[in-house]
């Protein structure tokens, strides 16, 4: 249990470069779906082997739907960065180290 929750920890302070790595392989997995749709269809009309063409469009749909979630995550990640470099410091300067209360102690 304690491996879990100190997972969840190091996903909430990672989470940007996991939405990242997560789009990097739905992108990979959505070419390797479009690379057998393009061999099914050639497959089709060269050789006749009826390859299960609603599959592959079936597949390509799941996966774009992934894909649009994984772009609303990173969107929400981009404004989030965009409001707090514009709003929270002074332009060209790094932001001032807060001390942020957690769980009841403090972290720097």
């Amino acid at each position: 249990m304690d491996r879990i929750v100190r997972f969840g920890q190091w996903a909430q302070e990672n989470w940007l470069a996991l939405v990242i790595i997560l789009s990097v392989i739905m992108m990979t997995f959505l070419c390797l779906i479009l690379c057998s749709w393009l061999f099914g269809y050639w497959s089709n009309a060269l050789r006749g082997t009826h390859f299960e063409l609603m599959s592959c469009w079936s597949g390509v749909t799941a996966v774009a739907g992934g894909l649009a979630g994984i772009v609303g995550l990173a969107k929400a990640a981009w404004t989030k960065y965009g409001m707090d470099s514009r709003f929270n410091s002074a332009p060209g300067a790094m932001p001032l180290l807060k001390e942020v209360k957690h769980n009841g102690s403090s972290k720097r």
